[in-house]
């Protein structure tokens, strides 16, 4: 989005890193818990595939063929064998449906995620921050962030809902593809990062990352403030062309949209659940 000009450049930044830092949370949650919703796994089961695959398969399915090398590439956080496992299990048509039938099936789950979690979002509100959303989304540069030019290149869903995840998911991809390249900046390396981050240890091993992992220390703490920081920075720039009364109708909007979808799913959930599950098989 452009900037007005007669505005102050100084106060300009400052209200799109403040919007780019509150909207985070929200579109985090609207345009990634569908990843690890109850959905999804019914999704992959009903394809014949396990959970790693179908993730995979659906999310960066959508660059087409691509080498598993560009997978771990855009990916950025997945250990390398992970990432080339999955991606050839997805690929296998001994083993799973055409990708083009899993990334269709990706979407949908989507869709029934919307459906079910963002059912009392009033519809007008709905298109009002999908609008909004959407604006910044195709305005931004997306050179960093692959996966969110190719989204955001798949055709727009009618409701508004639908609207509302589908261009969640594509700034999150944005910020993704923006955080990959901030914690090179930083410094450290992605295992470093996952750790440093608020998924600790137990991030590392949902995301299949070998044992021991490297243990935090006041350096590794500092490079990874500098990460986020650096993220927020980079992000911050699609918020720009917001006057101060468009960013907080965007900050209330996602704040009720994502308050409507709590219990949605979502990682750090995921692995809540887990501990849990893990806890009670040891007692």
């Amino acid at each position: 989005m452009t900037a007005d000009p007669t505005i102050d450049p100084a106060a300009i930044r400052e209200l799109a890193l403040s919007t780019a830092v509150e909207a985070k949370g929200a579109l985090s949650s609207l345009g990634g818990d569908y990843m690890s919703s109850q959905a999804a796994r019914t999704a992959a089961k009903d394809l014949g595939m396990k959970g790693w695959p179908f993730y995979f398969g659906g999310r960066v399915g959508v660059l087409g063929p691509v080498s598993p090398e560009v997978v771990h590439a855009v990916v950025g956080f997945f250990p390398l064998d992970l990432a080339m496992q999955s991606w050839a299990t997805a690929r296998d048509p001994k083993q799973s449906p055409p990708l083009d039938r899993v990334v269709d099936r990706y979407r949908d789950v989507q869709r029934l995620w919307a459906d079910e979690f963002l059912t009392a979002f009033p519809e007008d509100e709905a298109h009002e921050l999908a609008d909004m959303l959407r604006e910044i989304a195709t305005t931004s540069e997306t050179g960093l962030s692959p996966l969110a030019a190719a989204w955001g290149a798949m055709p727009e869903p009618a409701p508004a809902r639908h609207r509302v995840v589908h261009w969640s998911m594509v700034m999150r991809e944005q910020r993704g593809g923006l955080h990959i390249a901030a914690v090179q900046m930083a410094g450290l390396d992605p295992l470093e990062a996952i750790v440093t981050g608020p998924l600790g240890e137990a991030g590392a091993k949902f995301f299949r990352w070998p044992a021991p992992y490297p243990h935090p220390d006041d350096a590794t703490l500092l490079f990874r403030e500098q990460a986020e920081e650096i993220t927020d920075e980079l992000a911050s720039r699609g918020y720009r062309g917001l006057s101060r009364a468009q960013a907080e109708r965007l900050l209330t909007l996602l704040a009720r949209a994502a308050e409507l979808a709590v219990g949605g799913g979502g990682l750090a959930t995921t692995l809540a659940e887990r501990e849990t599950r893990d806890a009670a098989a040891q007692a």
